[in-house]
């Protein structure tokens, strides 16, 4: 029970930054089809969050829980750097726009594959062994993440608050992991 919390409060601190919330947003304002593009993201995140949770299961049961705790320790510290990282990450917006549905569910698919929610989710996965605990904590961070931006419009991620957010978030994911990573080398 573990899993679905830590993935929880590490995903919404890794989406921070509001990317997938910006574009998921930018995306319901140019389309027409706004439930079916809603629809494809969260199963374009469910799978890939699936993926990484079988994946980070079987890391659990391969490797040891030394390599384990560094993993984790790369993953925070991975989500830390792309919430500080300047320029854009993800598709364009100006390439889904016109997209039919099934390019679309594509695009998103591989977008996320290797996100950092689900390096995350996959990270958890492997320390605690409760995969499927740990990718519904991370739909749950991943959806609240998503919320302001939805309700506010992608303009929210040019605010003050919104980028003194993201920084506090990758502090806290920089410090998470910095401890993770001391307690893999058993310091």
């Amino acid at each position: 029970m573990d899993a679905i919390m830590l993935a929880l409060v590490a995903v919404l601190l890794a989406n921070a930054d509001g990317r997938t919330g910006r574009l998921l947003s930018q995306l319901m304002a140019a389309r027409g089809d706004r439930r079916a593009v809603v629809a494809i993201a969260f199963a374009a995140f469910i799978a890939n969050a699936t993926i990484a949770a079988v994946a980070g299961t079987a890391a659990n049961r391969m490797i040891g829980q030394g390599i384990v705790a560094l993993l984790l320790a790369f993953a925070l510290l991975g989500a830390a750097v792309a919430l500080v990282w300047r320029g854009r990450l993800g598709p364009a917006i100006q390439s889904l726009e016109e997209a039919p549905l099934p390019s679309l569910a594509a695009r998103l698919f591989l977008a996320q594959l290797g996100d950092r929610s689900h390096f995350l989710i996959g990270a958890l996965a492997a320390t605690s062994g409760a995969g499927l605990w740990a990718a519904a904590g991370g739909l749950i961070g991943w959806t609240l993440s998503l919320v302001p931006f939805l309700a506010f419009g992608a303009a929210l991620a040019d605010q003050a608050a919104a980028r003194i957010a993201r920084l506090m978030s990758a502090a806290i994911l920089t410090l998470w992991g910095l401890n993770a990573a001391m307690r893999a080398f058993g310091l």
